[in-house]
């Protein structure tokens, strides 16, 4: 098979944000496959690929089967592409998508690519590498004093409470790839601006009797009072509605395959488990519920179980198109 990349840089301007992405397209004997991607990412963030896959004979059913894979001195994340359109895919032209998500730790690397291996129709695998950039990001730390009930709900044995992290951890490492609801821009939960507590801190719980335990703060806290409105940040499925002891009324709600937003804290829930909902749709009301030390809403995106940055999705992740693409310059041409 003969190969030839295409680089093209887009600047894509949407309503929040402006994206810089690069499209490698790899021009094959029957297919050309097209990766659009952004080659800067940061700790607590995450590498979107975007595939389109366009057969050079039109009414031809694509079968694509791809894997994503972020590496550096060692292998990062990993994930299977799923498509954007689960129920059309017999036409000549497809898209997929994946994200491969890193934790806030993550340390930046040399050297660092993601691969991306397919097979279209059963045919030979292939494979091509994208060459990315984990750039230095810094998170803030916070102490925190508890008074003796919010000591006693973390440090004190439970079995019903450990019975819902198990069903909590079982949801967010659900990927269904059928679920597709939602793949532009997030927008914010809530009205409010004012922030109590940064994405990405590291904690220091000081208990009522005086000793100390480190914890880690996987969302945005939005300092808001109770019974403000809580809205969905994007389209999807209502797959938790429910009260759990440490994060008291709890929403969340399912975007993509292994992408959940969650709302935490809540005073009442307006959804119930297997809605589907709406960008913008209200689906709770804010409040003070479980570990909480005064009115707020928590909001988290997790992705393949990682938590990640909530306010990176609000802007074009997945490169949808749109009609104000300003500009596409091509770079480079290499056979």
């Amino acid at each position: 098979m003969k190969i030839k990349q295409l680089l093209l840089t887009a600047i894509i301007l949407i309503a929040t944000s402006l994206i810089f992405a690069t499209e490698v397209t790899i021009n094959g004997d029957n297919y050309d496959v097209t990766a659009t991607y952004e080659e800067t990412s940061y700790p607590g963030e995450a590498f979107f690929v975007r595939l389109t896959i366009e057969s050079h004979k039109k009414n031809i059913k694509l079968d694509v089967k791809a894997t994503a894979e972020l590496s550096g001195k060692k292998t990062i994340s990993k994930a299977d592409f799923y498509y954007l359109q689960p129920k059309a895919k017999a036409k000549n032209v497809t898209q997929m998508l994946v994200g491969l998500p890193m934790w806030s730790w993550q340390g930046v690397e040399k050297n660092t690519k993601i691969t991306v291996t397919y097979s279209i129709n059963d045919e030979e695998e292939n494979s091509f590498e994208l060459p990315v950039t984990i750039a230095p990001k810094k998170y803030p730390s916070e102490v925190i004093h508890l008074n003796s009930k919010l000591s006693d709900l973390i440090g004190k044995p439970d079995p019903e409470k450990k019975e819902q992290s198990r069903i909590l951890n079982e949801t967010l490492a659900t990927i269904t790839p059928e679920d597709v609801y939602e793949y532009t821009g997030f927008i914010r939960p809530t009205t409010g601006t004012r922030i109590t507590s940064e994405f990405g801190q590291t904690r220091t719980f000081v208990y009522s009797n005086g000793k100390e335990a480190p914890s880690y703060h996987a969302g945005l806290d939005f300092g808001i009072p109770t019974g403000t409105e809580v809205s969905a940040c994007g389209a999807g499925k209502v797959v938790m509605a429910r009260w759990r002891i440490v994060t008291g009324y709890s929403v969340i709600i399912e975007h993509l395959p292994g992408l959940y937003s969650i709302y935490y804290h809540l005073s009442e829930l307006k959804c119930k488990e297997g809605d589907i909902v709406k960008k913008g749709d209200l689906v709770a009301l804010s409040g003070a519920t479980g570990l909480a030390t005064g009115p707020h809403l928590h909001w988290e995106i997790r992705m393949n179980s990682v938590a990640l940055e909530p306010d990176s999705f609000v802007k074009n992740y997945a490169y949808q198109p749109t009609k104000d693409k300003v500009e596409v310059k091509d770079e480079t041409e290499a056979k």
